[in-house]
């Protein structure tokens, strides 16, 4: 082991890139095939990346509710036809089905089974850890968004989703699924009426925790109207938010991030696994967040025996596991459809004017991205993939630990800030810095000084 450890600290003081590519971006889903392919970049033929395959059946995988076969023992509602017209955008998809189920019959049969917890809420609606009644320590993720009714209250309410955005949501969560880093998405459905008990007291007892600031004021607005339209959307536990681990009220398993403060290694394998997934997605989708900050990136335990954080810097298995959530306001090329699906953030102007002191750094990457895109949303601009990636790793950086480190990790540090500072600066070179594929390439690259080395040539194939 001794010798093994001087041979990594020699390593770790002339390349980066040999530190992070050997970490997968995620432990593989178990209802996926594996199979190995070739790195996004061909800088080293002899490294693979693990992607994922689809199973050929996919359309099943929606069905693995954390409530099992109750969806024939829920009543639906009978609407309108200018309601089914409205719901056209979400009824058409297959994910969602054409049925509207009423509330408080849909809350009875999961109320039975489970136990609504609710962990987050911002302007989309509320999330809910759901955890199952006959298998304590079983949880999936529920997200409830208020959907805007056609005419008369919830019309104009700008924090109640249009059935067109839910639709967009909807498919990318569909298609991400696919890839490795992205959340495993179970669900939709679409119910009706006030809502349930569960769900008010677990409201009630979020809010209780909160700040004034943070309480969600808006959604009493919904609670009591019997006739408001809700969007349901389950997706595999992903863990605790980053930015929750960060404020130290939320412990990974294994104690894997003491009092908020992470490890140099954590730094390292969070970012790579968050600029490998938003790259993988680019190739892909044209894949775009647009909404990335600390709350976006969940993070959980990796499966079976966790490395020692203090140990050796190479390794095949990721410290901590990471997946990108809540594509609200996300866009991506999806090859079965016309249009590229994209949320126009052009009519929103309270997003790009917000102020604060605690998520100011946040605030500011919504107004970077809309002088970078020129308030044109529709097109595909992965610009906007490197400005959330700066911004996240300019928080790591200042939320790592402040122990003595030994000197491979110390060598770690300097290459994170080196690579900060290469991203801050839009790339040394000739050619800008475009996307999150461009960081990768730079990662597989870089070799000894930082500021001698230019994005890797826009014809590199990937």
């Amino acid at each position: 082991m001794a010798a093994k450890t001087r041979a990594y600290g020699k390593q770790s003081q002339d390349n980066l890139a040999l530190q992070l590519r050997r970490l997968r971006i995620a432990t593989p889903k178990k209802d996926t095939q594996v199979v190995v392919r070739q790195p996004l970049g061909s800088i080293d033929s002899n490294v693979q990346q693990t992607l994922l395959k689809p199973r050929a059946k996919k359309s099943k995988r929606h069905r693995k509710s954390l409530v099992f076969n109750t969806d024939s023992s829920i009543k639906a509602i009978d609407i309108d036809n200018v309601t089914k017209k409205h719901l056209h955008p979400l009824t058409i998809l297959p994910e969602v089905g054409p049925s509207v189920l009423d509330f408080a019959d849909w809350s009875n049969v999961w109320t039975n089974h489970c136990e609504f917890i609710k962990i987050a809420h911002g302007s989309f609606g509320g999330v809910f850890r759901i955890q199952s009644k006959a298998q304590p320590g079983t949880y999936t993720i529920g997200k409830l968004m208020a959907l805007q009714a056609k005419s008369g209250f919830g019309s104009k309410t700008k924090e109640f989703t249009s059935p067109a955005a839910a639709q967009n949501e909807v498919s990318l969560l569909s298609k991400l699924d696919e890839l490795p880093g992205y959340v495993q998405f179970r669900k939709a459905e679409i119910v009706q009426g006030k809502l349930p008990a569960a769900l008010v007291n677990a409201s009630a007892r979020f809010d209780s925790c909160q700040d004034e600031s943070e309480k969600s004021v808006w959604w009493t607005k919904a609670c009591d109207n019997a006739s408001q339209l809700w969007l349901f959307l389950e997706m595999s536990d992903a863990g605790f938010d980053l930015d929750t681990v960060l404020g130290g009220k939320a412990q990974l398993r294994h104690g894997l991030v003491e009092h908020g403060q992470l490890t140099v290694t954590q730094v390292r394998d969070i970012f790579w696994q968050v600029a490998s997934a938003l790259a993988l997605a680019e190739k892909e989708f044209e894949f775009e967040h647009r909404d990335l900050h600390l709350g976006n990136i969940c993070l959980s335990a990796p499966d079976g025996k966790v490395q020692e954080q203090s140990s050796e810097l190479y390794t095949n298995e990721p410290s901590i596991v990471v997946t990108i959530i809540d594509y609200t306001l996300s866009r991506a090329s999806i090859p079965s459809a016309k249009n590229p699906t994209y949320n126009n953030l052009a009519k929103d102007h309270t997003l790009f004017q917000a102020t604060g002191t605690r998520w100011w750094r946040q605030y500011q990457v919504y107004r970077d991205m809309k002088t970078a895109v020129n308030d044109e949303w529709r097109s595909y601009s992965p610009i906007t993939n490197v400005l959330w990636l700066q911004h996240l790793l300019v928080e790591l950086l200042e939320k790592q630990s402040g122990l003595d480190r030994r000197q491979e990790e110390a060598a770690l540090e300097s290459n994170l800030r080196a690579l900060k500072q290469w991203m801050m600066n839009n790339g040394y070179g000739t050619e800008p810095l475009r996307d999150a594929q461009d960081v990768i390439r730079y990662c597989e690259k870089k070799r000894g000084n930082v500021e001698t080395v230019s994005p890797i040539s826009r014809n590199t194939t990937l």
